[in-house]
């Protein structure tokens, strides 16, 4: 783990465990200081290999998010760490599968800002492929979305042509999931077209290597 001191510039710093990662994933921590709090991602006590790896796949994420800098409900990445780090602005909210449970009233602007959020991501040439996880998803109390975890993100330079080639069969992924939380939320608003679609796209998902 990076030292207290580096990370803290000075200051006292309280580091919290919130997810202890399997080999092949990064440790989450909780930073807390007198300032304020952040996240880490960190791979530092990882396998060399992991370390070399995963500090790879964060250097995707940093690239997506630096793309997507200034958009409401994308994490910051605030720099500063070495390449098995990346430390980021915690967000609020909670799994998008907890607002079951609220009324349809609220549910329906959600989902419509899931839907914006994601169409404002294509527009800087960044698909998430992972968004049909619920964990990556977050709503907060006033139904403010958030979305996190870019490290199986891929990004484009808007009109290149690896943009054309490939950028839209990706950003079919992505609104495959929208289409699969709108379901889950609101199954009787669904038009004919997007049932079609659902259960097409479910057929394909088996083949999908993300949730």
């Amino acid at each position: 783990m990076l030292s207290n001191a580096r990370l803290a510039g000075g200051s006292r710093l309280t580091v919290t465990v919130m997810k202890r990662g399997p080999w092949f994933k990064a440790d989450i921590l909780r930073l807390s200081r007198e300032d304020g709090e952040s996240i880490l991602k960190d791979f530092s006590e990882k396998s060399w290999f992991m370390r070399w790896f995963g500090g790879r796949q964060l250097q995707r994420e940093r690239r997506a998010l630096r793309r997507l800098a200034g958009l409401p409900g994308i994490p910051v990445d605030l720099g500063g760490v070495p390449p098995c780090g990346l430390l980021l602005e915690p967000m609020a909210g909670e799994a998008i599968t907890r607002w079951r449970r609220r009324t349809q009233e609220e549910i329906v602007p959600m989902v419509e800002r899931f839907s914006r959020l994601v169409d404002g991501m294509h527009a800087r040439g960044v698909a998430h492929l992972d968004l049909r996880k619920r964990d990556n998803v977050l709503v907060a109390a006033d139904g403010t979305l958030s979305i996190i975890d870019f490290n199986a993100s891929v990004c484009f330079k808007p009109g290149s042509w690896s943009a054309r080639l490939f950028f839209p069969a990706l950003r079919r992924i992505d609104l495959a999931a929208v289409l699969k939380w709108k379901s889950y939320l609101l199954p009787d608003q669904l038009t004919p077209d997007e049932r079609r679609r659902h259960r097409r796209m479910s057929r394909w998902r088996r083949f999908w290597i993300f949730s």
